[in-house]
């Protein structure tokens, strides 16, 4: 009887768990927009993001990882993000020719990738 009492307080915490979990992964959603820039002069990608948030210590934009045709050139780790719209930059060679990848991926769920030629 205690077993069978237990398992069920057991079940009903779990599922109480599982719901009051649900609002937070509702609000989240991928990063909305992201413009990409590369500044010949400076060797600097520019790459604005667009992720709005409540909480942006807690949704924010966590990591941003460059490719640079189809090798890793930069990862960069946030712990929150500072407004609706920001900008990072990164300082990479690149020339016309190359094509740059930019992936924004959000603290609970979702990334956006854009795929950028600085010659074109």
């Amino acid at each position: 009887m205690k077993k069978m009492a237990l398992g069920r307080v057991l079940v009903i915490l779990v599922s109480a768990l599982f719901v009051l979990s649900l609002p937070l992964a509702a609000l989240a959603h991928d990063p909305q927009n992201m413009d990409v820039f590369y500044d010949f002069s400076t060797q600097t990608l520019v790459v604005k993001i667009t992720h709005p948030s409540n909480t942006p210590d807690k949704h924010f934009v966590k990591e941003v990882v460059v490719k640079k045709n189809g090798a890793i050139v930069q990862r960069a780790a946030y712990t929150k993000q500072d407004g609706d719209v920001f900008t990072y930059t990164y300082k990479m060679a690149a020339t016309a020719a190359d094509t740059i990848e930019v992936t924004a991926v959000c603290s609970i769920r979702g990334s956006k990738t854009v795929k950028y030629m600085p010659g074109v």
